[in-house]
């Protein structure tokens, strides 16, 4: 089960970690397509008008260990938060950028102009783990 967080004040990487693990999940992992659909749909039935949920990414758990690495081994020094082996991917175009861009975000951005990989909706995007972004919580049952 996944928990969206809203929130006023959007959080950091690191925020949004401790957060969920502190009410017993861990910042959400995507095991396959099947599951990034889910979530697709969780957020379109979230984000219907009148919802109060705007404009905004979402932490999700894959984070790269290391430092400023440009090399094109980049996207596999990935890795979920949780532990997961899930290698399941869902990259935005010419994502991941790397370097200092270490943490990574789901698209939710329904009102900006598409990019050259068209609308900026629920792909990943790496980004800094200081960034200030909404997260989503994954609870196993």
């Amino acid at each position: 089960m996944a928990y969206f967080h809203e929130l006023s004040s959007r959080v950091s990487f690191q925020e949004a970690r401790l957060a969920c693990e502190s009410e017993g999940g861990a910042l959400l992992s995507l095991e396959n397509e099947a599951e990034q659909k889910l979530i697709e749909s969780m957020l379109q039935n979230l984000t219907k008008p009148g919802t109060g949920i705007s404009d905004g990414d979402f932490w999700i758990g894959l984070w790269r260990n290391g430092e400023g690495q440009t090399s094109g081994a980049c996207p596999d020094l990935y890795q979920w938060s949780d532990g997961s082996g899930s290698q399941y991917r869902n990259w935005y175009t010419d994502e991941p950028s790397c370097g200092s861009e270490k943490c990574v975000v789901m698209y939710h951005q329904p009102t900006a102009n598409p990019g050259l990989g068209g609308p900026y909706l629920y792909q990943w995007n790496d980004d800094r783990c200081n960034m200030k972004h909404n997260y989503i919580c994954k609870y196993e049952p």
